[in-house]
């Protein structure tokens, strides 16, 4: 059973007339799945399944942890400043002395980043005996630099010295991830590279053949298309995939309404083409002009404009 969690980055679906709820849009969409990269979804899953978390955790800081040193923290870390924010950071995870918090990020913003900094903060004043690592999932490449992670620390500029030793954030480019890490499997595990490839994917069709070999993946996937038909999910999502959803289904329509239109025009244009073929047949049998006009129901200046083209 999956636990939900149901706070954060998401609005309720709109109710706007004529437009499709997200319900509504799976229904016509069978292929259609909302992405791990989606913290409603990926939030969700990480905190029922330690199995994955290990499996990131792992490969993103290249150690070997056990599945069993793993324990699952409450995200809600105390507050230092009364007029803080209180905020729910995404993952903690507690491993021995280790303290990991795992963020999802989609899109790249100031007030992300604030964010993210003031869960470090926070633990660094919760657990500053502790190794205190952020693990940051973008989908977005924060340095712009092309590296599949960047591993920032607290330094003294003129040195170099190490001013917090042990503090460290990874920010994890998944679109690099997606091209590169295929190629390097021997820093990385297989199920670590599959699972890079499809944490953006919105396609069933796509995730299945990625996953169709590992245990694990097919688990979390499993729980991922079970949180696609809860309730919560279907009513709270991300506003940026509604709209994404929206601009492709008005795309479609419009493409039906055309293909309908140009089917009537074309319709339309060959009755006109044959009226003009029986009307010019007509007159060259000597048939008067309102005759024609009567007989084939057209008007009467249509079939003398016919006559004067003959």
């Amino acid at each position: 059973m999956i636990k939900c969690y149901q706070g954060g980055g998401t609005i309720l679906c709109p109710n706007i007339k004529d437009k499709k709820t997200f319900k509504e849009y799976q229904k016509t969409n069978p292929d259609f799945i909302i992405p791990l990269m989606y913290d409603v979804i990926g939030r969700n899953i990480l905190k029922n399944n330690k199995k994955l978390l290990l499996l990131i955790i792992n490969n993103v800081l290249n150690t070997s942890f056990k599945l069993e040193d793993i324990t699952i923290k409450d995200g809600r870390v105390k507050r230092e400043w009364k007029k803080e924010k209180g905020r729910e950071c995404d993952i903690l995870v507690e491993i021995g002395r280790n303290v990991i918090n795992i963020e999802i990020n989609k899109k790249h913003t100031n007030t992300k980043d604030r964010k993210n900094m003031s869960y470090v903060g926070n633990l660094y004043n919760n657990y500053y005996d502790y190794e205190i690592c952020q693990i940051n999932i973008n989908d977005y490449d924060i340095f712009k630099e092309g590296e599949e992670i960047y591993i920032s620390m607290i330094r003294e500029m003129t040195t170099g010295f190490e001013r917090i030793e042990n503090l460290k954030i990874y920010d994890l480019n998944v679109g690099i991830f997606k091209e590169r890490c295929y190629t390097n499997s021997r820093r990385y595990d297989k199920d670590f590279i599959t699972l890079m490839k499809i944490f953006e994917s919105k396609s069933r069709k796509e995730i299945e053949k990625e996953i169709k070999d590992s245990i694990l993946l097919r688990e979390v996937y499993k729980m991922q298309d079970k949180l696609n038909r809860e309730d919560f999910v279907l009513e709270r999502f991300p506003d940026d995939l509604l709209h994404e959803l929206e601009k492709k289904e008005f795309k479609e329509e419009g493409i039906k309404e055309g293909i309908k239109e140009g089917i009537k025009e074309g319709i339309k244009e060959g009755i006109e083409k044959r009226n003009i073929e029986i009307i010019e047949v007509l007159l060259n049998d000597g048939m008067n002009e309102e005759k024609i006009s009567k007989l084939l129901n057209v008007d009467i200046e249509k079939v003398k404009q016919v006559k004067k083209n003959l």
